[in-house]
Formats: C-alpha cells, sequence, structure tokens
C-alpha cells in the first residue's frame, strides 16, 4: 500500500485529464496530456509587387520582391508586333524599330508551421518530438477532527480492542511537489494519422508540516522512470476554416495504475487566431489496494495517509474548456486554455498560458504556466489513517490512557481541507524532422 498511495498522492496536483501535449501531469494522478502540435495545410493567393509578409490561418507567410526580366519584343509573340515604342503620352512614334521592355513578375513565399500549435502533429513520414520539463506543487492545510484507535500489538492484553478518541483539534499543512521530465515522440501514419509513445522520469515530495502542536515535517519522496504511453491522433477535418482532432491513449504507471483516456478538439481559424473547445474523458483503474491520497512514512515503520478517496478501484475523470492559440509575429506566439473538469472527489477551474518562440522550422520553445482558479476541496471533510509502532502517546478515555503496553497502534478519522491550491510551470523544448 505504500507504495500505490504515493504515487497516487499526486492524483492532486494538476488537472487535465489528456490535454494536449502529452503532458502527463501525474501530480495528482490526473492525467494531463498536453500534446505537440498540428500544423494545417493553409490556401493562400500569390502576392505580386513589393514585400508581403502576412500570417494566414497561423502560418506566417513571406514574400520576397518582384523579380524582374526584360525581354525583347519580338521574343514574346506575334501580339506585341514591331508597332514601336508607346512613350509616356500613350501614342505610338512611328516609323521606329523598337525594342520594348516587358516586366514579368514571379513570387516566391517562405511557410512556416508554429510547432507549438495545439493541433500540430507530424505528418506522413515526419517525427515531432516534445520534451517537457516542468515543476508543479499543490498544498492544503488541514485539521484532524476526530479518531477512532486500534490496538494492533498482539502481546498486548488489549489487542484488537478499538475506542474512540473524539476530539482531536491538530492541524497541519500537507505539501506535493513534482519535478518531471516527459518525453513525447510522434510518428506520422499518414497526413493525419500519428503514432505516440511517451515516457517520464519523475521525482516527487509528499511533505506534512507545520503542526499545530509544534515538531518538524515528515515528508516522503520517491522517484523513477515511472509512466509509460501509447496512442494515437487523428486530424480528420483541416480546411480553410475549421480543424478538429481525436486522441487516444493508454498510459501505465509504475506499480500504481492504468489509465484509458480519450479527447476530442476543435478549431476555428480566424485570421491569425485558432479559436477552440477540448473534452476529454479518463479511465483509472488502480493496480494494487482500493485507496489514494497523500502518504508518508519513515524507517521505524510509522505511517500517515490524508486519503482523497477509498473503496474505490476505478476513477473517472472528465473536463472540458476553451482555448486559443495566436500568432504574434513569425517568431512568436501565445496560448490559453480555461479548463473546468471533474477529477473524482473535487471539481477544478484551471487557468493556463503559453508564450512560444520558435526560431528555426524545426525547433521551437514553448514555457507555460497554469493555476486553479476554483477548486471544490475547500472544506471537504475525507479519511486519515495513521500507523503508530511504539507509540510515546496514547489515547484517552474519560481523562485516562488506554492501550498503554501496546507496541503497535492504528488510528482512523475524519480531517478537513480548509483550502486548496495548485501551480505547475514548465518549459516543452519541441523538434520536428
Amino acid at each position: 500500500m505504500k507504495k500505490y498511495t504515493l504515487a497516487l498522492a499526486l492524483i492532486a496536483l494538476m488537472p487535465g485529464v489528456a490535454s494536449a501535449a502529452y503532458d502527463y501531469n501525474q501530480t495528482r494522478g490526473k492525467y494531463y496530456t498536453q500534446r505537440p502540435a498540428n500544423y494545417k495545410k493553409a490556401t493562400t493567393t500569390r502576392k505580386t509587387g513589393g514585400y508581403a509578409n502576412v500570417v494566414s490561418n497561423n502560418f506566417y507567410y513571406y514574400s520576397q520582391p518582384n523579380q524582374y526580366q526584360t525581354v525583347r519584343a519580338g521574343d514574346m509573340g506575334p501580339q506585341y508586333g514591331n508597332k514601336g515604342y508607346a512613350d509616356n503620352s500613350g501614342y505610338y512614334a512611328a516609323n521606329k524599330k523598337q525594342t520594348k521592355s516587358i516586366k514579368k513578375s514571379y513570387s516566391s513565399q517562405e511557410r512556416k508551421f508554429f510547432l507549438a500549435h495545439p493541433f500540430f502533429q507530424p505528418l506522413q513520414g515526419h517525427v515531432g518530438s516534445v520534451t517537457d520539463f516542468s515543476y508543479a506543487r499543490n498544498n492544503f492545510d488541514f485539521d484532524l477532527l476526530n479518531g477512532r484507535t486500534l490496538n494492533l500489538d498482539t502481546a498486548s492484553s488489549s489487542y484488537l480492542n478499538r475506542t474512540p478518541v473524539g476530539a482531536v483539534n491538530i492541524g497541519g499543512k500537507e505539501e506535493t511537489s513534482q519535478f518531471a521530465v516527459k518525453e513525447d515522440l510522434s510518428y506520422g501514419l499518414t497526413d493525419t494519422l500519428a503514432l505516440v509513445l511517451m515516457a517520464q522520469y519523475d521525482k516527487t515530495k509528499v511533505s506534512f508540516k507545520d503542526w499545530s502542536i509544534g515538531g518538524g515535517s515528515d515528508s516522503k519522496s520517491d522517484s523513477g522512470l515511472n509512466l509509460f504511453g501509447i496512442g494515437l491522433q487523428n486530424r480528420f477535418v483541416d480546411n480553410n476554416d475549421w480543424i478538429v482532432m481525436g486522441e487516444a491513449f493508454f498510459e501505465h504507471q509504475k506499480d500504481t495504475a492504468n489509465t484509458f483516456m480519450g479527447a476530442i478538439k476543435a478549431g476555428y481559424k480566424i485570421d491569425r487566431t485558432t479559436v477552440y473547445g477540448v473534452g476529454r474523458v479518463a479511465y483509472t483503474n488502480i493496480i494494487h489496494g482500493d485507496v489514494y491520497g497523500a502518504y508518508v512514512d519513515d524507517a521505524t515503520g510509522d505511517w500517515l495517509m490524508l486519503s482523497y478517496n477509498t473503496d474505490v478501484k476505478n476513477i473517472f475523470q472528465v473536463e472540458g474548456g476553451l482555448g486559443a492559440f495566436a500568432v504574434l509575429n513569425k517568431y512568436f506566439t501565445l496560448n490559453g486554455e480555461l479548463i473546468y473538469g471533474h477529477y473524482d472527489w473535487h471539481n477544478q477551474l484551471n487557468l493556463k498560458g503559453a508564450i512560444g518562440w520558435q526560431p528555426a522550422d524545426s525547433f521551437a520553445l514553448n514555457l507555460y504556466a497554469s493555476t486553479s482558479l476554483y477548486d471544490s476541496a475547500k472544506d471537504k471533510v475525507r479519511r486519515y489513517m495513521n500507523y503508530d509502532v511504539n507509540p510515546t502517546s496514547y489515547p484517552e478515555v474519560n481523562g485516562s490512557p488506554v492501550f498503554t503496553d501496546s507496541k503497535l497502534l492504528y488510528t482512523d478519522g475524519d480531517y478537513k481541507i480548509k483550502n486548496y491550491n495548485e501551480w505547475k510551470v514548465g518549459v516543452q523544448a519541441i523538434l520536428y524532422f
């Protein structure tokens, strides 16, 4: 139980069932993907004469100045004949053999696909890589409200006896933080269908601190290559006005859970901006046990868990929201999303913003940050569990301590969340080749 509860403590960090960049924010057990974006095929009108740098449908177009070619009249065909010279007056000068200069213009254009686009995926035979470095944190203050203590010491005279502890009146603070490096590789099976492989290394720390009764903090860290996944992206609509993508993924979190995710995104193109809606669903099956939450143990065998949900093997999550992606100029883009989701035991409204920099066609950096604007976790009452080896204090009944000869006590009860906050920052290095 220690192993999987620690990992699923992450279900408390950063929402997102499977958002668009396969960015699995496994802080809190939620599965947030943040995928590379899909560029679209846009049709444009050729520009002639002078410079014409424009942005249309999120593509940057650079038109070079016209190139001129001088041609003798006789080389252009019979329609020019030998009609003489047309001067500024508009009249022809008769009886003179003249050559006529004809200016024929050509145009060349450069198209630039923006890799940070939320609908990006590689074309057939090409590979996209998104390497995501992120740091996320969530925290909440809590009060232990009551408790019931069970004596688990087989050598004790009161073995398996249980007694109510009554009001506990102990407060503290829970904090979960995670540093993660996630790699998503996508390969274009066709121009509209891509295969995606993903893996994530993360280091997660869960702490209980700021106790109202004094004392230091208790913390637990875990690190490793903990996430593997595979999925498909299908951009099945892409025209001058609309772009629509469907996604399906399977993710395995080591020793913790298996998750199936599906998402659909639909965008409307307005000049240099795409406005889009997104909907995501996820089903998670817990591999071991039937409880998840924030968990800390130590070398003595003591442990404390603030559970988020108990007696549960299957977790369902759903979210939906709106976003916009805008091209500022040839090098910079902006992206924003407002997402509301139901994450099993609580609901959250989350805001995310990103700025992208793309100095070349095949490389981009995307800096992003997200935070919760509202979370229903505040004031919720959940269950806590405490396993105490060689206790130094004992529960009391009518002012008298009980189980004083016990070397092993187990207490469970209710705790109340007083507030709930979470945020995340990160940068994505995107390659396309």
